[in-house]
């Protein structure tokens, strides 16, 4: 490795003002071959950023098409819902309103019930087998899944619900194998920003409800499980050429950006050392437990908007469908944006030490459920209908600054050998629990779709959960890596390479302080 100590500064794929800049390859030729050259323009931390955030992206549109996809398939007399009633009627359309209501909390419960089912199962097959096979199979079962939809819809709801099933197992193995991967890649100085790609979901949620009330308008409720799963299969082709596990695996890495990504993590994570993963530690540790508590309250807040959105903006504000889709999907495309600024701050705080890491998660979780939490219970009580909907943006919009906070504290936690894909399983079966008691603590409370008084005790419990699930963190969180993640041994087999990157980190380190 040349000229370690110097890969830092012209490593960084960030500039001053916080985009995206490719490294300077010091050793490179002005005869390299032009396809050399542009490479070495794109960094491959860009590119997984890419692959991360449009992977979210196109997992939550075949997460997310079946709320409105229901519509359809359910049949009613409703005038805005009668384009797909003769399909329905093979479908979903027999019994009474009780019974169809019935099986539609079912199909969509049933995919989050499996969803939390396979977290711990994302943890242990990425430690396995690694984020890209589990992050691209879980893609591809999911797509798959899609393209079958129409057929099982056909042959009866039971087997959509098998289908919807095997969609939630698969995508909860995503978020384990992702936060595996980013302590192989990405260094602590960039790591709240990289977490916003996370934040694709939230265009995936803003494009999935204007595009279904476009398809089912034109063509019918099949074409939406056609589209979302040809996207699901177009992003595994991507995934599979560009995805790596380790910056090691990556064969078109240019030489600077490997030895500035090897310098800023940890040299437990370069290793090739299995370290059995700490299940009881992790299961026993308080930190971890305020993360996975305060993000419940979070979720719980956001699947209100996410799932019963629509219904109160077309029950209660009288949106009509395509209105409603493109209302409920705005702010999620809007809360992208606002992930990215969030996250950018996070990370100018953490790089000039305004605050210590530890005050930077809990004050962008704080920003992230209590705002949130008053804006909810607000809603209930504002008549004017334009006021309102500002209120709901903001609402909305406020819910992301939790990737610049506890979400991004699960990898602060365990940053070392993979293990932040355990803490995360570990969490997400906690947390994600509150993407099904959401909707069926709103589905209990309101009995009458347009009452304005019941809709008002749903923001009014929402924003109780948030708030008080937020101090639990506020006391018990932390940022400090865990004494089950640092300080275990690593063989470097004595190499060379080994110990001039051991130095070449400890002079880092001495230079600008602990990473």
């Amino acid at each position: 490795m040349k000229r370690l100590e110097e890969r830092p500064e012209k490593g960084n794929m960030y500039n001053s003002s916080g985009s995206y800049t490719s490294p300077q390859n010091d050793v490179l030729s002005e005869r390299a071959p032009p396809s050399r050259q542009l490479r070495d323009k794109i960094p491959a931390r860009l590119v997984l950023y890419f692959l991360s955030w449009s992977g979210f992206l196109v997992s939550f549109m075949m997460r997310n098409d079946m709320n409105f996809a229901l519509v359809a398939m359910m049949s009613n007399d409703n005038s805005t819902q009668k384009q797909s009633v003769n399909e329905s009627q093979q479908i979903l359309g027999s019994g009474t309103d009780d019974q169809r209501t019935i099986v539609k909390s079912v199909i969509i419960s049933s995919f989050y019930w499996c969803y939390v089912l396979s977290q711990v199962v994302g943890g242990v097959a990425t430690e396995l087998f690694g984020t890209k096979c589990v992050f691209g199979w879980s893609q591809l079962a999911t797509a798959l899944c899609s393209f079958m939809m129409p057929s099982a819809g056909q042959l009866h709801y039971i087997a959509v619900i098998v289908l919807r099933s095997i969609q939630g197992f698969a995508s909860g193995l995503t978020w384990p194998a992702m936060y595996a991967i980013v302590g192989y890649w990405i260094p602590l100085t960039e790591r709240s920003r990289f977490m916003s790609s996370f934040q694709g979901f939230s265009i995936g949620i803003g494009l999935t409800y204007p595009l279904c009330g476009f398809i089912l308008s034109e063509w019918g409720w099949p074409y939406i499980f056609y589209t979302t799963g040809t996207l699901g299969l177009g992003w595994c082709i991507l995934w599979y050429l560009l995805a790596f596990n380790t910056p090691r695996e990556h064969p078109r890495i240019a030489e600077d950006e490997l030895n500035y990504i090897e310098l800023n993590v940890r040299n437990e994570v370069n290793s090739n050392v299995k370290i059995k993963v700490p299940w009881l530690q992790i299961f026993k540790s308080i930190p971890a437990w305020a993360i996975a508590v305060t993000t419940f309250g979070r979720i719980f807040v956001h699947y209100i908007f996410i799932v019963n959105g629509p219904t109160f903006m077309g029950s209660v504000l009288k949106f009509n469908f395509e209105t409603n889709g493109f209302l409920s999907g705005v702010p999620f495309i809007c809360s992208y944006i606002s992930s990215v600024f969030f996250c950018y701050i996070a990370d100018k705080i953490v790089l000039y030490k305004v605050l210590n890491l530890t005050n930077v998660r809990k004050v962008f979780t704080a920003l992230s459920q209590i705002i949130p939490g008053v804006l909810i219970y607000c809603i209930g009580y504002i008549d004017n209908v334009y006021i309102l909907l500002t209120v709901w943006f903001i609402a909305v919009i406020f819910i992301t600054a939790s990737y610049a906070g506890a979400m991004a504290n699960i990898i602060d936690l365990a940053p070392n050998h993979g293990h932040s894909a355990a803490v995360l399983a570990f969490c997400q079966t906690i947390h994600m629990s509150a993407s099904f008691i959401s909707p069926l603590t709103a589905g209990f409370i309101v009995t009458q779709e347009d009452s304005i008084e019941q809709w008002r005790r749903v923001f009014e419990v929402s924003a109780i959960i948030s708030i008080l699930t937020y101090l639990i963190y506020q006391l018990f969180g932390t940022a400090e890596i865990q004494t089950w993640n640092k300080g275990l041994p690593v063989d470097d087999d004595d190499s060379d390479e080994g110990k001039v990157l051991s130095t070449a980190k400890d002079n880092f380190d001495n230079t600008v302080g602990p990473i």
